[in-house]
């Protein structure tokens, strides 16, 4: 085959797959749930700062091919918990733009506030809105790029152990590539002393529509272990299951880690080597601290 052979197929490959590629940002809802939902920013009433490693393979072999992400979300309580800031940043190397001008971006920041209400006992009410400014690669790794804007809206119902949301949390301001719609619940039951067992679901809906399936047991709030059926995301829009381990590190860390087992069967260029037999191990570090309104003692699974 020629060579220009080869990048004219290169390219074709291409132009399908990220058609159906997600935003990395978006995948990792798991333990950076503001992601997905702007109406998280302050809902626990502390002050919240998470961050995520994603790497595939975990150790490079010389020459062979890798990926690596960086994800982050801040949020905190206004108002004693009135109100809620937040900021979301991420920086990956895997992610295309779509010929139509898709969600599909490597860079992004935003800015993120959220209104809470209550009443009666326990109900809470929350709305938020996302502004930000996305990069868009034009093709892979190379070649120009694009800064454009973006914006986002999402609504949570939370009463005791039951959440509730819909979001569609990023739209472009030209009017392209318009985000998907969320819909999201999850309730956690008390399993016995001090253990707790969370389940939850996530639908994706676009041209497609999607659904996500997870369940964490709480060992006496001391070790959580998860399952993570992600229809929504995997690289190229490949479905991810993903096994996950939280531990918290005294009142104010969390670690976390997890690992897709079906993203080793998922290469970026169309062809797996064995270095690329790998999927995307996740690290999660977290740091809680209370500003006063008491609500950092209380188990959040």
């Amino acid at each position: 085959m020629s060579v220009f052979m080869r990048k004219l197929a290169l390219l074709i490959f291409l132009s399908f797959a990220v058609n159906a590629q997600q935003e990395s940002l978006r995948m990792v809802y798991p333990f950076l749930p503001l992601a997905i939902n702007p109406a998280d920013a302050g809902a626990q009433k502390i002050f919240s700062a998470k961050g995520i490693f994603r790497k595939k393979p975990l150790f490079q072999t010389i020459g062979g091919a890798s990926s690596s992400q960086q994800l982050m979300s801040i949020d905190l309580p206004l108002q004693k918990g009135s109100w809620g800031l937040g900021f979301l940043g991420y920086n990956t190397d895997q992610s295309y733009a779509t010929p139509s001008g898709m969600i599909s971006s490597n860079l992004g920041l935003a800015v993120v506030a959220s209104k809470h209400e209550h009443w009666g006992r326990g109900n809470q009410l929350s709305y938020g809105v996302n502004l930000g400014v996305n990069q868009y690669p034009i093709l892979g790794k190379s070649g120009s790029s694009e800064l454009l804007g973006s914006i986002g809206i999402g609504a949570t119902y939370r009463k005791e152990a039951l959440m509730v949301g819909i979001s569609k949390p990023t739209n472009r301001f030209d009017g392209l590539g318009d985000a998907p719609l969320y819909l999201q619940a999850s309730y956690y039951f008390p399993v016995g002393d001090l253990h707790t067992l969370k389940v939850g679901t996530v639908l994706r809906k676009d041209l497609q529509t999607k659904v996500d399936l997870n369940a964490v047991f709480w060992y006496q709030e001391k070790l959580g272990i998860g399952l993570w059926y992600q229809q929504t995301g995997s690289e190229f829009g490949d479905p991810a299951f993903l096994g996950s381990l939280e531990v918290p590190l005294g009142l104010n860390f969390r670690v976390g880690y997890s690992y897709d087992f079906l993203g080793k069967n998922v290469s970026t260029l169309g062809s797996i080597t064995a270095s690329e037999a790998s999927g995307f191990h996740q690290i999660f570090l977290r740091y809680d601290l209370d500003f006063g309104l008491g609500k950092l003692g209380q188990f959040r699974p």
